[in-house]
C-alpha cells in the first residue's frame, strides 16, 4: 500500500522565494554566451538555424519556433528563440545515452557525448563558461553522477540525429537515470543553485542485508530545484534472518554404585555434574550407603534446573533383611535392594529475545542512512537446565546381629548416582533490522520541490526473521546400582548340620537427568523506514503546487513467535523545516 501526500497551494511568500532563485543558472549561461556572440536569437521566426547547423541525418525540417527572444526551456518544449531546440543551444552542452559519444564528440547538438558525467568534466575542466546540460531521452546507466558546481540539468529531449532537438514531442520519452543504491549526489554547491528537470532518477533495490535505497542526496547545497522530475527510491534491504540456537550439552552420567565385595558394602556413586553454562544447578543426586544390620541409606536429592525449582526426590535405601526358616534347618537372611532416584524433570525454555525496534540514522560525514542497535532484535536467553535425577537407594544388609558376626554380615549394593540435567538449548539470534527507503536525503541542504515534481519510495526493507532456539541437551543417565553379596553363616557348636546363608540388597539406580530446556525464540528485526524527505544539519525543503510524495510502506517486522520487530516507519518527512501553505 503506498500513501499519497499532495501539496496545496502557495502563500506569497513561498512564491518570492521561487523568483528570485528560480532561473540563475540558465540567465548566467545565457549572458556568457551572448557576450561572447555565441547565441543572439534569430531575428525572425522563418525556421533558420544558427551557423555551424547542416546535420548529418534524420529529419531536417526545423520545429516550430517563436518570434525570438530568451528561450527559457519549460514543459511546453517550444522553440522560441528559432535555434532547432527549447532553450538556448550555444549555452549549454547535449549529451544522448544512444546515438552520443564521450570520445571524439564535443557535446555541441551535433556531436553530443553519451553520458552526463562526461558533460560534467567538461563544464568543470571545459571553462567555456556553459553550465547547462540537455539530456536526451534514454536510459542512463551511470552510477551515482556526482554534481558539485552549479549546473541546470535539462531532460525531455529527442535528438533527431542532427542539428535539431525536440523536447516532449508526441510525449517523448523520459530522460531516466537508473543508479545504484544511491543514485544520485549533489554535493558542495553554496555559491550558486542546481536544477534538475524533467528527469527521472531511480535508485536501485538494496541487494545488501539492511542497507539503504537513495534516490538523491544533497549535502551542503543552499538551492536546489526539482522541476517535474521524479525521484524514486528503491527497497530497503531486507534484514538478517537470526540463525538458530545451538544445542545444549548432554547431561553428565551418574557414577554407578559399587559393588558389594564380601562383607564390605559397595560405595555409593556420585551425581553428576553437567558442564553448563551455571553448573549450581541440575546436579545429580549420590547414591545411598549401605550400614550393617540395618536398612541402606537413602540416595540423596537431585538438584532443581532451576532457582526455587523442585529437588528431585533420591530412591529409598533397601530395609534390612530378617532371618527366615526355608526348610528344615536351613535359614536365609536377604537385605532388600534400594529404590531407583527419581527422574530429573525438563528444564523451561528460555526467554525470548527483544523485538527490534526504531528508524536507523543518517550519518553525516558519508552522506548516508545506516541501521542502529536498537533495529537489531535481541538474542533469545539459554533455556533452563533439566533437574538432577535423584540417586539410587543403598541396599540393605541382614539384621540378625545376635546369629551373625560382622564379618560374616554380607554387605550390600551402595545406590547409583543421579544424572546431571541436560544444559538448555542456546537462544536463537535476532534478526537484523530492513534498510531504508529515502527519495532525497539533504543534510545542510535546501530543496525546491515545484511543478510536478514526484517523490517516490518503494518501501523498507522487512526486519530478519528471528531464529528458533536450540533443543535442549538430554539428560544424562542415572549410574547402576552396585551388585549384592553372599555369604554363609558358619553352624554353630551345637549344630552342625544348620545352613545359614545371608545376602545385602543391590543397590538402586540413580534416575535420569531431566533434558535441557529449549532456547528462547530470537526476536524479530525492525522494519526499515519509508521516507520521502529526510533531513539534518537544519536542512529543508519548500513545495510548490502540484508536487507529491508517494510512500510505500514501512518495512514489515521481523516475524518471531516470542517478539515480533517493529513495523518501519513510513513518513513524508523526518526532521526537516519546510515552507508549504498545507501539510502533506
Amino acid at each position: 500500500m503506498r500513501n499519497l501526500w499532495k501539496v496545496g497551494a502557495l502563500g506569497a511568500v513561498f512564491g518570492a522565494v521561487l523568483s528570485v532563485g528560480g532561473c540563475s543558472n540558465f540567465d548566467a549561461a545565457f549572458e556568457n554566451c551572448e557576450s561572447e556572440g555565441r547565441c543572439g536569437p534569430q531575428a525572425t521566426g522563418d525556421g533558420g538555424t544558427d551557423a555551424g547547423d547542416g546535420g548529418d541525418g534524420g529529419d531536417t525540417t526545423p520545429p516550430p519556433c517563436g518570434d525570438g527572444g530568451v528561450d527559457y526551456p519549460d514543459l511546453t518544449g517550444f522553440d522560441n528563440d528559432c535555434d532547432g531546440i527549447d532553450g538556448v543551444a550555444d549555452a549549454g552542452y547535449f549529451v544522448d545515452p544512444t546515438g552520443g559519444k564521450d570520445d571524439g564528440n564535443d557535446g555541441t547538438r551535433e556531436r553530443p557525448f553519451q553520458t552526463l558525467d562526461r558533460a560534467l568534466r567538461e563544464i568543470r575542466d571545459g571553462g567555456t563558461g556553459r553550465n547547462i546540460v540537455y539530456l536526451g531521452t534514454g536510459t542512463y546507466n551511470e552510477q551515482a553522477p556526482v554534481v558539485d558546481m552549479p549546473v541546470s540539468l535539462y531532460g525531455g529531449y529527442t535528438w533527431r540525429g542532427n542539428q535539431y532537438w525536440d523536447r516532449f514531442k508526441d510525449g517523448g520519452g523520459a530522460t531516466f537515470f537508473d543508479g545504484g543504491t544511491h543514485a544520485f549526489t549533489v554535493t558542495d554547491v553554496t555559491d550558486a543553485g542546481v536544477l534538475l528537470d524533467s528527469i527521472h532518477i531511480a535508485s536501485a533495490d538494496a541487494p545488501d542485508a539492511g542497507a539503504p535505497s537513495i534516490a538523491l542526496r544533497a549535502h551542503h547545497t543552499a538551492d536546489l530545484r526539482i522541476h517535474n522530475t521524479i525521484l524514486e527510491a528503491g527497497r530497503g534491504g531486507a534484514g538478517e534472518e537470526g540463525p538458530q540456537g545451538g544445542t545444549g550439552a548432554q547431561g553428565a552420567m551418574g557414577e554407578g554404585g559399587g559393588a558389594a565385595q564380601g562383607a564390605i558394602s559397595g560405595s555409593r556413586g556420585a551425581g553428576g555434574i553437567s558442564n553448563c553454562a551455571v553448573n549450581d544447578a541440575g546436579v545429580g543426586g549420590a547414591g545411598g550407603g549401605c550400614r550393617n544390620f540395618e536398612a541402606g541409606n537413602p540416595g540423596l536429592l537431585g538438584a532443581p534446573g532451576v532457582l526455587g525449582g523442585s529437588s528431585t526426590p533420591g530412591g529409598n535405601g533397601g530395609d534390612a533383611g530378617i532371618r527366615i526358616e526355608t526348610s528344615s534347618n536351613i535359614f536365609q537372611c536377604v537385605g532388600a535392594p534400594g529404590l531407583d532416584g527419581g527422574d530429573g524433570i525438563n528444564g523451561t525454555v528460555g526467554q525470548a529475545g527483544a523485538a527490534g525496534k526504531g528508524s536507523g540514522t543518517l550519518v553525516l560525514d558519508a552522506g548516508t542512512w545506516q541501521r542502529t542497535a536498537d533495529q537489531q532484535a535481541g538474542s533469545g536467553f539459554q533455556g533452563k537446565m533439566g533437574a538432577g535425577g535423584g540417586g539410587g537407594g543403598g541396599g540393605g544388609t541382614c539384621s540378625d546381629e545376635d546369629q551373625i558376626q560382622s564379618v560374616n554380615l554380607a554387605g550390600a549394593g551402595g545406590g547409583g548416582g543421579g544424572g546431571g540435567g541436560g544444559c538448555g538449548g542456546l537462544g536463537g539470534t535476532g534478526g537484523g533490522g530492513g534498510g531504508a527507503s529515502i527519495a532525497l536525503l539533504l543534510i545542510d541542504a535546501h530543496a525546491t520541490l515545484d511543478a510536478n515534481a514526484q517523490l517516490v519510495t518503494r518501501g523498507g526493507g522487512a526486519g530478519g526473521r528471528g531464529g528458533v532456539g536450540g533443543n535442549g541437551g538430554p539428560g544424562g543417565s542415572g549410574g547402576t546400582g552396585g551388585a549384592r553379596a553372599r555369604l554363609d553363616v558358619p553352624p554353630p557348636s551345637g549344630n552342625p548340620t544348620r545352613e545359614y546363608s545371608n545376602y545385602g540388597g543391590a543397590g538402586g539406580s540413580g534416575g535420569r537427568g531431566g533434558a535441557g530446556g529449549p532456547g528462547g525464540v530470537g526476536g524479530g528485526g525492525a522494519g526499515g523506514p519509508s521516507v520521502g524527505v529526510w533531513c539534518a544539519l537544519d536542512a529543508g525543503f519548500s513545495f510548490q503546487l502540484g508536487s507529491e510524495i508517494t510512500l510505500g510502506n514501512g518495512g514489515e517486522g521481523g516475524a518471531s513467535t516470542g517478539n515480533p520487530g517493529d513495523i518501519g516507519a513510513q513518513s513524508s518527512s523526518i526532521d526537516c523545516y519546510t515552507v508549504d501553505a498545507g501539510t502533506p
